[in-house]
């Protein structure tokens, strides 16, 4: 239904918000492609911002880079510039990681915490292999926030916890809430494909017991 109304002669100057919510729910359909047409020649920073984060998402981090250069020629201390540095340096891995901890911990100090803030800074804290102050940075998310209810952050903390050597029992829990609360999350549709795998090798190889 959306392609049509973008087709439409009305729309050939299309309003950043149609582009930007028609690119949204492309993503949530999981229509990439289409996505990236809605947003790619736009000129506003959110445009260009979420561009950014599907170059991402495609494993175009070079295309994601000269995305950061437009957007710092347009404004190089705006929000979504230095959020998107940090993507980016995150993104690059563990070599800029350290970038992207000085990006997030900048916007803290600037606009205070919030959830996204925190799990972004705990993500950069595991790419940089320092997994004390990502657990910190969860446990802050949980505590202020109610990352106890977010997706995101219990995806996180399970991660975190993994790199830590934590027990299954302080992991299941969290395991379990995803797959009650947060079904359709892509982790979770992620771990049941493995799951279902492990089931049907295992299958391959069960051995019936022998009678005596």
């Amino acid at each position: 239904a959306l392609k049509p109304v973008l087709a439409a002669p009305a729309s050939s100057n299309a309003s950043p918000t149609l582009s930007l919510t028609a690119a949204h729910t492309f993503l949530a359909a999981g229509k990439t492609r289409d996505a990236l047409e809605c947003v790619s020649i736009g000129t506003t920073m959110e445009q260009m911002a979420l561009t950014l984060q599907i170059y991402l998402r495609i494993d175009r981090i070079d295309l994601a880079k000269e995305q950061l250069s437009a957007m710092r020629t347009v404004d190089e201390d705006a929000i979504l510039s230095q959020l998107c540095a940090a993507y980016v340096d995150v993104a690059n891995g563990s070599s800029t990681a350290a970038d992207a901890i000085h990006h997030l911990n900048t916007l803290q100090e600037q606009y205070g915490a919030s959830l996204m803030l925190l799990n972004c800074a705990a993500v950069a804290h595991l790419t940089a292999g320092n997994y004390s102050e990502a657990e910190d940075s969860l446990a802050e998310a949980v505590a202020e926030f109610n990352g106890g209810e977010d997706a995101d952050t219990l995806v996180n903390t399970v991660v975190c916890y993994q790199h830590l050597g934590r027990a299954a029992g302080d992991i299941d829990p969290l395991l379990n809430t995803l797959r009650a609360k947060f079904g359709a999350h892509p982790f979770v549709e992620g771990l049941k494909r493995v799951e279902g795998a492990l089931e049907r090798e295992s299958i391959k190889y069960k051995v019936d017991a022998i009678s005596a």
